[in-house]
This record gives structure tokens, C-alpha cells and sequence, in this order.
């Protein structure tokens, strides 16, 4: 086979693939996850049930692979636009360079499933340790230019980053990912010394 014929066929394949795994995040938004059957995914798609079982075992198998590659991508947001940068400062971040904010936004059919009672299961849990991978990679440097050592910081950091997202996407996404990114960010650099009570 030849190397364009490979490509096209890869191509072909990603595509079909990609339409499987949108008709089923669309299916669970409506049916909720134990309710999606392998003949509600195909019927949704216009495939056959023999091209689905040509890309996957079953439902689970779907959901691992649909799973596995939005994280992945998750991750990789967050890391692309510091890649040629050792020290990253808050200042320098500008919101629209934030591809981070912007994969929620692109993918916000997956990320809504966050919201919904019966979703994948163990959604919520994996999408926390893909967030810890991502904020235990992540040293804070203080105004001295010292490393913060103090205990729970970056998991203090991660459930509020979390919190936010988790709000914004229960909100229906009304603001923008330049919006989320910029007010997380002002979050981010804020310091207090002290508090008062309502």
C-alpha cells in the first residue's frame, strides 16, 4: 500500500472513529451512560453494527479510548504554550494564548458530562488525576524567587482550578475561555493577608 493510500486510510478511519465517539457523548447526554447501547451508537452514527466492532470491542472499549485521548489532550494544552519557557511568569500569560482554557471550550460536549448524574463512570475521579499530574508537574516560585514548600499547595491550587472549571461548566460556558483564563489567572496572582465575614 502506498504511503497516501495509508494516509487516506488512516484518515478514514480517525474519521469514522471520531463520529462514533461524538453520536455517543451526544447519546449520553440524553439517555445517560447505562442507558447507551451499542445499537443506539450505531444507529446515531448510520453505521453498521460489523464497522463498529472493525474499531471497537464494546461500549467500555469506546469509552476507554474517548477517555484516555480528550486527557491526553487536556494535558497537552496546558504544557504547549510553556514549552520554550523555564520560568513561566503571571504577568507574561496572556488569556488567548491559553490553549488550555480553549480545549475545555472546544471539547465542552465531553467536559459537560462532568455535570450529569449518570455519566462515564469514574469520569469525574480520572479527570482529578489527570489534573494532579498536571499541577504536581508545576513548581510556585514565590516574590523572594524561592520554591513555595508549603504542604498542599498544588492540591489547593488543583481543587480550586477545578472548582472553577467545574462552575463555569454547570454555568453553560457563558464566558469565554479568554474570560475563565483571565479571571482564574487575576486568582492566580492575587495575595491576601486577611479576611472579614459577612
Amino acid at each position: 500500500m502506498s504511503l497516501e493510500k495509508r494516509n487516506d486510510t488512516n484518515r478514514s478511519i480517525r474519521r469514522t472513529k471520531r463520529i462514533f465517539k461524538l453520536h455517543f457523548i451526544s447519546l449520553i447526554r440524553e439517555k445517560g451512560y447505562k442507558n447507551v447501547t451499542v445499537t443506539d451508537i450505531v444507529e446515531r452514527a448510520d453505521y453498521n453494527r460489523s464497522t463498529f466492532y472493525l474499531y471497537f470491542k464494546d461500549k467500555e472499549d469506546l469509552t476507554e479510548e474517548l477517555v484516555n485521548e480528550v486527557l491526553d489532550e487536556l494535558h497537552y494544552s496546558f504544557h504547549m504554550p510553556f514549552e520554550e519557557v523555564e520560568v513561566v511568569k503571571y504577568n507574561s500569560i496572556l488569556p488567548s494564548s491559553n490553549s488550555f482554557f480553549q480545549h475545555l471550550y472546544e471539547r465542552k460536549q465531553f467536559y459537560s458530562l462532568l455535570a450529569i448524574q449518570d455519566t462515564i463512570p469514574g469520569l469525574e475521579q480520572k479527570f482529578l488525576e489527570k489534573m494532579k499530574e498536571i499541577f504536581e508537574a508545576i513548581t510556585y516560585i514565590d516574590i523572594k524567587k524561592e520554591e513555595v514548600q508549603i504542604e498542599h499547595f498544588n492540591t489547593y491550587k488543583m481543587y480550586g482550578s477545578y472548582g472553577v472549571i467545574l462552575e463555569w461548566i454547570k454555568g453553560g460556558y457563558v464566558k469565554s475561555p479568554d474570560q475563565i483564563s483571565d479571571n482564574l489567572l487575576e486568582i492566580f496572582k492575587t495575595n491576601t493577608s486577611s479576611f472579614r465575614l459577612k
